[in-house]
């Protein structure tokens, strides 16, 4: 029987400066359940623990030292511990063979050990090299496990980022399923690793960004709009492009919250007439709504799907690459680290070099002619959001909110902070005696809200701290027409009408 040869594949791209370590941290997030209350297949109650395991591979700047070097196999070892993390080295060995049986038959007995006995760039514990460096979080496509691109995250922690990783599973199963529940579940795990990266040392928790293949190409972004502790996103043919009714269905997934750089990286686009066969012609784009990011959409015209992931390219039959060789998808893969890493220098290390080159045509990086072709969209100007508003607030000095507001309703009409977030803006203010800034916080709240007492209530006490008050009064008594029997708005005014006068002078 005739079995393809699949070659060797090299790291394209030369490592960096610094070497590389390798740790696996096996860990639960305990406030999310994995394994249900019965075994489904024993039947019976479940034992043991049911948190929800998040076994971490972490790849990290490292002194260029003496090690235990990694093999691939070792990186493939890593998927038998994934949810059972009591496995032995000899379990992990056989899941080692079934995968190597049942994904890649393409493979003979000999060409099988020979990828699994390929030396790896990471040092198995290696000494952690001096200083703090930029988290890079990686999320698998879906179902896949934390190493599938072990080659890109080798690359970037050899330039200087601490990469981590875990597999992509569904809410209470290995396998993830393709909607938004898997989505969210995934997203949620991106979450997990953001707040375990403040517990590393080398870890600089303030320069995030987060990778995402296929399914984790959508996982990332829904992350991002729920956490802005995340900087900046890549997406590696992701399934924001491909899955729209899932990030549509995200409804927290907006502009406004997606406000930061992003590389999309996509495979060569397949016709009109082939998308509409497959119904792939949806009038949602999320990513055509990001208008306040700056945007790199960067086709890769030879690279199909799986070549944007290293373990195809080593294990994969060479039919995976479509009309391409396996060297093409290679060379492509090249270049595909190349802007990675040079989107995250622009935007994580601020880099002008790096940044230089995301603006340059293709041609003047070096590219081959016909490889790839980017598209630029730039921000159009800061999100609505009452983050941008306190900051323009700042910016004047703390005076003048209405104006400021003014100007930016203009650019966005249908910007309305929440009645309840403006409130908890001007608390601090008020806490702090800053009374004029509370006066103008809850003003506002007034004037987008003018029938709510809360708001009228929290403008009342603003003056009447600030000791104004005929305001005070004027606002207590607005307080009663919509709450009568409010004793506290009642006690108020009788307390200031009764003060003696000249007490009452604003500060």
């Amino acid at each position: 029987m005739f079995t393809s040869h699949a070659a060797n594949f090299s790291p394209p791209n030369g490592a960096g400066a610094y070497g590389v370590g390798f740790r696996v941290i096996q860990q639960y997030d305990r406030a999310r359940v994995f394994r249900q209350k019965t075994d489904l297949t024993s039947g019976a109650p479940a034992a043991g623990e049911r948190a929800r395991p998040l076994q971490t591979l972490v790849w990290y700047p490292a002194g260029k030292s003496a090690g235990r070097q990694l093999h691939y196999r070792d990186y493939l070892g890593t998927t038998a511990t994934e949810t059972l993390f009591e496995r032995s080295a000899t379990e992990a060995g056989r899941v080692v063979a079934r995968t190597l049986e049942e994904e890649y038959a393409n493979l003979s007995a000999q060409q099988a050990r020979t990828e699994m006995d390929q030396p790896m760039l990471a040092l198995r514990d290696a000494p952690a090299a001096p200083g703090t460096f930029p988290v890079v979080i990686y999320a698998p496509g879906s179902s896949s496990p934390a190493h599938e691109n072990a080659d890109l995250c080798e690359y970037l922690a050899s330039h200087g980022y601490v990469v981590m990783a875990s597999a992509s599973m569904g809410v209470d199963t290995r396998g993830i399923t393709i909607d938004l529940d898997g989505a969210e579940a995934q997203a949620a795990d991106i979450g997990f690793l953001v707040g375990h990266a403040a517990t590393v040392a080398q870890a600089d928790r303030t320069r995030i960004a987060v990778v995402g293949y296929s399914f984790g190409g959508l996982a990332n972004v829904l992350a991002a709009a729920r956490d802005d502790r995340i900087g900046a996103l890549v997406a590696l043919d992701g399934s924001v492009r491909y899955h729209p009714s899932i990030a549509q269905a995200a409804a927290y997934a907006t502009p406004e919250r997606l406000a930061l750089p992003m590389l999309y990286m996509g495979g060569k686009p397949a016709t009109a007439e082939a998308m509409n066969r497959n119904g792939q012609v949806p009038a949602y784009s999320l990513l055509n709504r990001m208008k306040y990011a700056d945007l790199y959409n960067v086709t890769m015209y030879t690279m199909a799907h799986a070549a944007f992931q290293s373990e195809s390219l080593r294990l994969g039959p060479e039919g995976r690459f479509g009309e391409y060789s396996r060297d093409e998808a290679a060379l492509a893969y090249g270049w595909m680290e190349k802007y990675v890493l040079a989107f995250l220098d622009a935007h994580l290390k601020g880099d002008a070099q790096a940044l230089q080159f995301m603006q340059a045509a293709p041609k003047a990086n070096g590219v081959p002619a016909h490889l790839l072709a980017v598209d630029v969209h730039r921000a159009e100007g800061a999100p609505p959001t009452l983050a941008t508003l306190a900051a323009a607030f700042a910016a004047r000095g703390h005076a003048g909110l209405a104006a400021v507001y003014r100007d930016m309703s203009r650019r966005a009409p249908d910007f309305k902070p929440a009645e309840r977030a403006l409130i908890s803006w001007g608390e601090p203010f008020l806490e702090q005696q800053r009374y004029a800034q509370a006066i103008d916080i809850f003003a506002l709240a007034n004037a987008l809200y003018p029938d709510s007492w809360r708001a009228a209530f929290y403008l009342a006490m603003a003056y009447d701290r600030n000791r104004d008050n005929a305001h005070a009064i004027e606002q207590y008594e607005r307080v009663l027409g919509y709450w009568p029997d409010m004793a506290e708005a009642r006690q108020s005014i009788v307390r200031l009408r009764a003060q003696a006068p000249g007490t009452g002078a604003p500060r």
